[in-house]
């Protein structure tokens, strides 16, 4: 439990205003403080890696085996790929708990505001940067730098936060190539239509 509890906290560092539990389903570890926080009539959603323990965990909840599950490999200690759809159970609370199979990647969807209440303590500092365009890097007076060397900012959430930032610009150019390019679409099509009926008077 000691070990557990220093990973936790590292990621609720990393993670601020997002409440981060430390949960087992073998040894019913956790499990009553992640019911707290799935209210009657609302929707949870279980994802991760396949065989990491979603439907083990789902079982777990429920008080039944429900879900199948495979025993971890050998090998490996890995559990392994069980659950091919995407199921919503109704826990005894009611709550409801969806379990999914296992997913390789998970993509950032219109997150601005997401990002910005996630990371609100980063905004609130660039905001006290001597530059208005400050790029938190090399700048005189730059807040973010600041609280990094004073360890006032942890280095790995400042880390996080720039990915994210980072993944969500490239998203935006993505979208803007493709609005452009539907426009073009939309343009030529108008040019055939136009020269058609031109061609169509003249007959």
């Amino acid at each position: 439990m000691r070990a557990a509890r220093k990973p936790a906290a590292e990621i609720a560092a990393l993670a601020a205003g997002c409440p981060v539990l430390v949960v087992s389903a073998r040894q019913e570890l956790g499990l009553d403080a992640l019911m707290e926080h799935i209210s009657p009539g609302e929707t949870c959603v279980l994802i991760g890696s396949s065989g990491v323990g979603k439907s083990t965990l789902v079982n777990a909840l429920l008080g039944e085996e429900r879900m199948a599950t495979q025993e971890i490999r050998a090998a490996d200690a890995r559990g392994r790929h069980t659950t091919s759809h995407r199921q919503l159970i109704l826990l005894p609370g009611g709550g409801l708990i969806l379990d999914t199979p296992g997913i390789r990647e998970v993509g950032l969807v219109d997150a601005d505001e997401g990002l910005s209440t996630v990371f609100d303590d980063i905004e609130q500092l660039a905001r006290n940067c001597r530059f208005r365009d400050c790029g938190h890097s090399s700048e005189p007076g730059c807040a973010v730098r600041g609280a990094l060397e004073e360890g006032r900012l942890d280095a790995g959430r400042w880390a996080h936060f720039q990915k994210l930032s980072q993944e969500l610009a490239a998203l935006g150019v993505k979208k803007d190539r493709m609005a452009q390019e539907v426009e073009r679409r939309r343009q030529a099509m108008l040019q055939r239509v136009y020269r058609s009926a031109k061609k169509d008077l003249r007959s």
